[in-house]
């Protein structure tokens, strides 16, 4: 799974991406085609780097330092169809000459300005050789030309050009056909660099993107994750999307602390507007945060790899595909029950799953789906209106109304009937009171039952 295909799914990471303030536009890109970790190694890994690199921006000399990296780095181009062209044999032109000589030039200042703090998370192949070989005259400009050093008759015939007015042209052809032996020359020397200048377009775009999630994780307040196993355990995790919305009109985003055990499927309740869904959009957006290597919305996180994440976020209708919501979302509960049936690790939050078809048989498929994911290698968090009863599952609920504010705190709910918070709300927004307390009694009646 790559960044680009869960960018527009609603859980906030076209907020993320679009939070990023990277200086080249082939970094954004290159960060869109990574391919999501799934093993503790290679997440690890990544934030081996990132903890590299926040720990210099960190401090003020190194801030700095990133910052002279940045400004180097606003001048780096996508050249990757030209090393290709370079390396098939075909004889560079001009442009493609400037674009080679313009990334060995940024790749030997980012060189220079790292060295001193010797970071182990980005290599850059020395390059000096390139920008000698194309800047003859040490201008140490990327505008490229073909100097009247590349050949010593190239400064005679150019001068007799602009002396004697070569009515024939006669000097201007023996000077293009040099010009051409010279870029054949310097394809020649260049196709064997092809593999350093590709480590080195790669690198300048792996610390660009290394340099803004520093940056991001700052800005928004997150956190660098354990990776754990068989749990996911969050303190204070927050939206970070929706938390900047709600700054905006001077209100404060609730954060709420919720785990979840492998093999052992959680159901969730509450009220509409009590937060369910904002719950389980926040656990995917972090999830995937976490395995493409950024820092998590949360005071403090543990996490387990997983293989898959499954993310129902409501209205699953498919347009393209002529689907209704019911039809997709069993789909996609489909494809859960035989992945895991299969061992695959997998994060599954379905917020209303069947809430379309009736409540018996809404219930009923809900409860089933439940008690087949029960000790699978699967985390599952369903919000659900629906009085389901599967056994051995978790139960949490949103703490609810509380002198007319909603406090969002998650709680254990218990096997106990769930409260009745949309009478609550309706209470407090003055609804009818002759239809409330008819509402209450039928509710009583049907607890009864």
């Amino acid at each position: 799974m790559k960044l680009k295909t869960i960018l527009d799914l609603p859980c906030g990471m076209r907020f993320i991406f679009s939070e990023m303030e990277f200086a080249s536009s082939f970094s954004g890109q290159v960060l869109l085609d990574s391919v999501m970790n799934t093993t503790p190694a290679a997440i690890e890994g990544s934030y081996n780097e990132l903890r590299e690199f926040l720990s210099l921006y960190q401090t003020s000399g190194g801030s700095a330092t990133l910052g002279k990296c940045r400004a180097a780095l606003l001048d780096l181009r996508d050249i990757r169809n030209t090393l290709t062209a370079l390396e098939s044999g075909k004889v560079p032109d001009d442009v493609e000459l400037f674009e080679i000589k313009n990334l060995a030039l940024i790749s030997e200042k980012v060189r220079e300005i790292l060295a001193p703090v010797n970071l182990k998370s980005v290599n850059f192949p020395d390059l000096a050789d390139i920008v000698s070989l194309l800047d003859p005259e040490g201008h140490g400009i990327p505008s490229f030309y073909i100097y009247d050093s590349f050949d010593s008759k190239l400064s005679e015939l150019r001068k007799k050009i602009r002396n004697s007015g070569d009515e024939s042209g006669a000097i201007l052809a023996e000077c293009l056909i040099i010009e051409a032996r010279v870029r054949e020359m310097l394809g020649n020397r260049l196709k064997g660099s092809v593999f350093g200048l590709r480590e080195a377009l790669m690198s300048l775009a792996k610390a660009d993107i290394l340099i803004s999630k520093s940056i991001l994780t700052k800005k928004l307040n997150l956190t660098i994750p354990e990776i754990a196993t068989g749990i996911n355990k969050y303190s204070s995790v927050f939206n970070p999307e929706i938390s900047a919305i709600l700054s905006r009109e001077n209100k404060t985003f609730q954060k709420v602390n919720i785990e979840l055990d492998l093999n052992k499927p959680t159901i969730l309740t509450g009220a509409n507007m009590g937060g369910k869904s904002v719950v389980l959009k926040t656990l995917a957006l972090s999830q995937f945060l976490f395995q493409f290597g950024f820092g998590v919305p949360a005071a403090s996180a543990e996490i387990t790899p997983v293989e898959e994440i499954h993310y129902s976020p409501g209205d699953l209708q498919d347009m393209t595909r002529g689907l209704s919501s019911f039809a997709a979302e069993m789909k996609m509960a489909d494809r859960l029950i035989k992945n895991s049936a299969h061992g695959h690790k997998i994060l599954a939050l379905l917020d209303e799953p069947a809430r379309t078809t009736n409540p018996q048989e809404g219930t009923a498929l809900v409860t089933s789906l439940l008690n087949i994911l029960n000790g699978r290698p699967v985390f599952v968090l369903v919000a659900t209106h629906y009085n389901v009863k599967a056994k051995g599952c978790a139960r949490i609920r949103v703490k609810g109304l509380e002198e007319g504010k909603m406090n969002y705190e998650l709680i254990e709910a218990g096997e106990s009937a769930p409260p009745r918070e949309a009478v609550n709300i309706a209470l407090s927004l003055g609804i009818d009171r002759e239809w409330l307390d008819e509402a209450i009694r039928v509710m009583d009646e049907q607890n009864k039952e």
